[in-house]
């Protein structure tokens, strides 16, 4: 059945993955003219670039005119002839204010990386017609549970502005390792920093550069399980000095590390053309890591955990990778939270390596980061909404 409105029970917005990927979808429904985007929540216009706040003009009136005729509605209410897409997380759990929005049909979009599930998961959710999920893993485990309509979309990369650029010197002759996600346990940005402090030990002229704004900084303090780092950000600290600070205070000298958040993502590309790799050991990703897939697309060579979604972006036969520096090394994650059985520990020797064999031979890394970004030519954003309304036509009952 076409798709001919599609809704977001979330804010767009350029600071996060769920709000980059709601702005890309309105985007695309708009450039494409024949599916009607409606947003059923406020934008957060204050992290949207000029072009994008112009752009959606006409959209924040509707929001806000849907907004004024709903006050006061009781219970539930559905969405005639609209497909409305609900962010679904951890347990396929919603906040309860976008829950009471229903489409005809109700499509359940999730990217989780926890893996407790309560019993009735399934039958908590039959509201959700389609069920989609943002990885190749979360859609074979939605399958495994039991849902019965599971599709399967990638987020997508603006190919437009992430492409390969000459550095400006922005940061001098340094040799610049970036690494961006927000700061928590999972991305394993303790990781990154016991990488790096040896690293720079070897190589004096290496800087790290990081985006690890977090929009939800109590979730930091979930680092405090990790046997790499000594202390924890203070939440109290705005960033980016809190993630400076805290970088220091885990032994990495002054004038190796600057975090830059937050920087939108309409200024990302300018910063990745100025860096030399990227690093990513996360521990699990359930989408396929967007910062990652735009590092790619920028054709930086790039480090990554071959673990959840990231298997999307590495390949599961790692032997015939030639797009990125996989790391093999995995082992289970003894600290993580309940439900991280499946989490995965990267290897420090080995992520230590990786940067060494990008730094001794630039023109082998340039030919990896040259793979990646022609990889990542067909994950436009125009590409993956593309597919997702073809794969909504094709699950819709």
């Amino acid at each position: 059945m076409p798709v001919n409105a599609i809704a977001l029970t979330w804010p767009p917005s350029a600071i996060h993955g769920w709000g980059v990927f709601g702005t890309n979808l309105l985007r695309e429904a708009l450039r494409r003219g024949d599916v009607k985007p409606i947003t059923l929540f406020p934008m957060q216009a204050e992290y949207m670039n000029a072009a994008d706040r112009e752009r959606f003009q006409g959209l924040i009136a509707e929001q806000q005119q849907i907004e004024k005729q709903l006050a006061g509605a009781q219970g539930d209410i559905t969405l005639g002839g609209v497909h409305v897409l609900h962010s679904l997380g951890n347990d396929l759990a919603e906040p309860p204010e976008a829950a009471r929005f229903r489409g005809e049909p109700n499509v359940g979009f999730t990217f989780f990386e926890n893996m407790v599930f309560a019993q009735d998961v399934v039958a908590r959710n039959a509201h959700f017609q389609i069920m989609m999920a943002g990885s190749t893993w979360n859609a074979e485990i939605l399958q495994e549970i039991g849902f019965p309509r599971v599709g399967c979309v990638f987020q997508g990369v603006d190919t437009d502005a992430f492409k390969p650029a000459p550095k400006t010197g922005w940061f001098g002759d340094r040799f610049v390792v970036f690494s961006g996600g927000k700061l928590e346990l999972r991305k394993g940005q303790d990781l990154v920093v016991a990488a790096f402090k040896r690293f720079h030990e070897r190589h004096p002229d290496a800087l790290l550069v990081t985006v690890w704004l977090n929009p939800w900084p109590a979730i930091m303090q979930d680092l405090a399980a990790s046997p790499h780092v000594s202390t924890l950000p203070d939440v109290n600290t705005p960033f980016p000095n809190c993630i400076n600070d805290w970088v220091r205070d885990q032994g990495v000298p002054e004038g190796a590390h600057i975090d830059l958040s937050p920087t939108f993502n309409a200024d990302m590309p300018a910063l990745l053309q100025e860096c030399d790799a990227a690093l990513f050991p996360n521990r699990c990703e359930g989408g396929t890591n967007l910062v990652a897939m735009e590092a790619m697309a920028a054709g930086l060579p790039c480090v990554l955990s071959a673990n959840s979604g990231h298997l999307d972006l590495t390949g599961s036969d790692l032997s015939e990778n030639d797009r990125c520096y996989p790391l093999s090394r995995q082992s289970p994650v003894p600290f993580g939270p309940t439900g991280s059985e499946h989490w995965r520990e990267s290897d420090i020797d080995e992520i230590v390596a990786a940067l060494e064999a990008i730094y001794q031979d630039r023109s082998a890394a340039k030919s990896i980061g040259d793979a990646a970004h022609a990889f990542m030519r067909g994950w436009s954003w125009r590409n993956q909404i593309d597919r997702l309304l073809s794969e909504l036509d094709r699950l819709t009952p």
